[in-house]
């Protein structure tokens, strides 16, 4: 079991905010309050994994490529191939 002391215009705000998703989804505000938990550890998982990678570009561990350069070089490597297969 949890339990959080936040400050009282906090709190009004958010029993606000769960009576009105309470009202919405006929889900209760247990409910919410998980996945609200749920969806921001993973996120925050999602931020330790970028850093980590942006981290391994830097060292020169991995290279990253954008959508556009791994377009260029399949358009080359497919043109070329056409090619070789034209002059047998």
């Amino acid at each position: 079991m949890i339990k959080l002391e936040l400050p009282k215009k906090v709190e009004q705000e958010l029993e606000k905010d769960f009576q009105r998703l309470e009202k919405t989804t006929k889900k209760s505000r247990e409910y919410h309050i998980k996945e609200a938990l749920i969806r921001y550890i993973e996120d925050m998982e999602d931020i330790r994994d970028i850093e980590e990678h942006i981290k391994e570009e830097k060292e020169g561990k991995v290279k990253y490529y954008t959508s556009e350069e791994v377009s260029k070089h399949l358009k080359e490597y497919y043109d070329e191939k056409e090619k070789k297969q034209l002059k047998k």
